[in-house]
């Protein structure tokens, strides 16, 4: 009876993690101390499941704020590279593109592949949210309301190699912003390359009441 109690506990913990496939960010992490005007290297690699590195091909690898309903797009760091032919790129983060903060990330978008489940989005990865400082820009109302709500919220991005295999996405607009001249610029696109919300974000409210469920169930075992 222990031993079905200890099956269910460990369903229920397995229930609160999407799996993860495909491009696995290795860098920055959550720990990374990046800098504005400096250089920041993204390193991957290929996790060994399903989509392989060769199937995701070419991706677009940006710096992102915000949150997983409003992901908003502050600088393109490289246009197009093949993931499954290099595994590192470097770039110069331009410091205007917003402030000082802990919420910044990675994100990269594959140019050709698309979500299993929902092929109206692109595959997608994200690194964790890590520190850019000696930035001298400033975050807009609308781009700080979203990270707040990152803040608030107990949806969080699937961290390094979002797998193509997630569900419950939605459609909505997105808010790309970009430096231009030393000033931010902002405009709004349909869901796209850049939704707002894709396939490769799942909503964690779910497996959180089925882990609740099965924990439940452990205990009634127990007793």
């Amino acid at each position: 009876m222990f031993a079905n109690a200890a099956s269910y506990l460990l369903l229920a913990a397995a229930a609160l993690h999407p799996v993860l496939a495909g491009v696995y960010i290795t860098s920055p992490v959550d720990s990374t101390a990046a800098t504005g005007g400096q250089v920041i290297e993204v390193k991957w690699a290929d996790d060994g499941k399903t989509p392989t590195v060769a199937s995701v091909g070419p991706c677009s690898i940006d710096i992102y704020t915000g949150s997983v309903n409003n992901q908003i797009k502050l600088q393109n760091l490289a246009a197009s590279v093949d993931v499954s032919k290099a595994s590192s790129i470097s770039a110069t983060i331009d410091p205007s593109i917003g402030q000082d903060d802990s919420h910044y990330f990675v994100r990269f978008t594959s140019l050709n592949l698309k979500d299993a489940k929902n092929p109206q989005y692109p595959y997608e990865a994200f690194s964790a949210m890590f520190t850019i400082s000696s930035m001298s820009g400033k975050f807009n109302a609308t781009t700080l309301a979203a990270i707040d709500a990152a803040a608030s919220s107990n949806a969080t991005l699937p961290v390094s190699g979002a797998t193509a295999d997630s569900s419950n996405s939605t459609t909505g607009t997105v808010k790309s912003s970009t430096a231009t001249n030393g000033t931010k610029s902002s405009s709004s696109s349909s869901a796209s390359s850049t939704s707002a919300k894709s396939g490769a974000l799942p909503q964690l409210a779910a497996p959180a009441t089925l882990a609740l469920a099965l924990v439940g169930a452990a205990s009634y075992f127990v007793l």
